[in-house]
């Protein structure tokens, strides 16, 4: 992984890269991808912003408006830096003041001040607006009111939003968190691995909503619990394993991992871009996945659009998110994919052991060029291992831990799991044998 100083001296040309028309392409790119994301917006407020969803009857469930409307808040939050780009300033624009009377209304104000042990979260938006210039002094006193109560702690809530509430507090009462938000983050897993091969897509949020909230969108620079290059280690595979399901909008945040920490984009990392704005270009926004087509042909006119936002503004969103925190300096160019060279005869052996789905990134893979293949060793390595592992084939899996070792390809949290995992199968086959003798 390389580190800052190192990224810039290859956009400077002293790492065998010369900066040229790609460099001087990304970002009307990305400017071009997260305006798309603020008009979704727009429309997503026009037609969410007022009673939410109501989708009891449809797999995808039901949400209230806060929902919609934090998550507005939370993209125009992360788009700040750019909105006086011509590309952005209008959408910008016109999504504040839209999203304003929503954040604030009646029943927002009767919400925070009903529910204390939840209030910094259901004013999340209003926090946010405040945050951006737009304070409202009426809504402060009924969230102090709340925030005082005696049942405003009352809410358990799991270590990663331990630290959504510390950040949101901070933020409102522009605050330094401090030794608490670190203390915190020990706990979620910014601190501790979550289970790469059998844990929960919850396990995973958790994974990548604690680098959203410790760095506040990456504004606060604050060293992670342990190693950055562990931790985004771990975020490649949480990527690999979100494009094998075709879940892009997990695929998205697993991504906003190498910009929170302003980290260089590993080739894993700038494949994922890749596969996600192809994906993106096809459609016209990124979708959630495929879950959602069928039952859209069966809807018409204002049905018809509001089920589509309601399914796919979430990833548009982050897709928006994430391009806003690649326009970081130095963090631009997520489209080179380069890196360490494997040999092509091991790429085409690993990319034989995965089962062909037809998932885009099978796609974009195809596409690449063999120098592009070659880099990819790592993420196709974690693939095979995600996929074996899925299929309960500890056979496999220990083939490919043994080249993984051959090829220096097992310095990872996935691998250590993998060979914990073959130990306890291990330990299982001795007792089956023992009890039947």
């Amino acid at each position: 992984m390389r580190n800052l100083n190192e990224r810039k001296a290859a956009l400077d040309g002293n790492d065998g890269h010369c900066p040229g028309s790609q460099d001087v392409e990304v970002r009307p790119n990305l400017l071009k991808r997260l305006s798309l994301a603020l008009r979704i917006a727009e429309r997503t407020i026009q037609f969410l912003g007022a009673d939410g969803f109501d989708g009891s009857d449809l797999p995808e469930g039901n949400f209230a408006a806060e929902k919609p409307l934090a998550e507005t808040a939370m993209l125009l939050y992360v788009a700040r830096r750019h909105k006086s780009d011509p590309e952005l300033q209008r959408p910008f624009d016109k999504l504040l003041q839209d999203l304003i009377p929503h954040a604030r209304s009646r029943q927002m104000r009767w919400d925070v001040l009903r529910y204390p042990s939840v209030c910094l979260q259901l004013a999340t938006p209003h926090i946010l607006l405040g945050a951006l210039g737009h304070k409202d002094s009426d809504f402060d006193d009924l969230l102090v009111q709340s925030e005082m109560a005696c049942a405003s702690r009352g809410h358990e809530v799991v270590p990663y939003r331990e630290l959504e509430i510390i950040w949101l507090r901070s933020l409102w009462r522009n605050e330094n968190p401090g030794h608490e938000l670190e203390q915190t983050a020990l706990k979620t897993a910014l601190g501790n691995p979550i289970d790469l091969l059998d844990g929960t897509r919850d396990d995973a949020y958790a994974h990548t909503h604690a680098a959203m909230y410790y760095t506040d969108f990456g504004n606060w620079q604050r060293p992670l619990p342990r190693l950055t290059e562990e931790f985004l280690g771990e975020s490649a595979a949480v990527l690999a394993r979100a494009l094998i399901v075709e879940d892009y909008d997990l695929a998205a945040e697993a991504l906003m991992a190498w910009p929170l920490t302003s980290s260089a984009w590993d080739p894993t990392a700038a494949f994922g871009f890749r596969v996600l704005a192809s994906l993106e270009d096809r459609v016209g926004f990124l979708p959630a996945g495929r879950s959602a087509s069928k039952q859209l042909l069966q809807l018409a006119g204002h049905d018809k659009t509001k089920y589509a936002l309601a399914t796919s503004y979430h990833t548009a969103y982050v897709m928006g998110m994430l391009c806003a925190l690649s326009l970081k300096p130095d963090m631009a160019s997520p489209f080179e994919i380069a890196g360490p060279q494997c040999s092509m005869t091991l790429i085409e052996f690993m990319h034989g052991l995965i089962p062909r789905t037809g998932a885009q990134w099978e796609q974009v893979f195809q596409s690449l060029s063999p120098n592009e293949q070659a880099a990819l060793g790592p993420f196709l390595f974690d693939v095979a291992i995600i996929q074996n592992s899925r299929k309960g084939d500890a056979a496999q899996l220990e083939k490919l831990l043994q080249i993984g070792i051959q090829n220096g390809m097992t310095n990872s949290t996935l691998c250590v799991q993998t060979a914990e995992f073959l130990s306890r199968v291990g330990c299982l086959v001795a007792q089956d044998a023992n009890r039947s003798r």
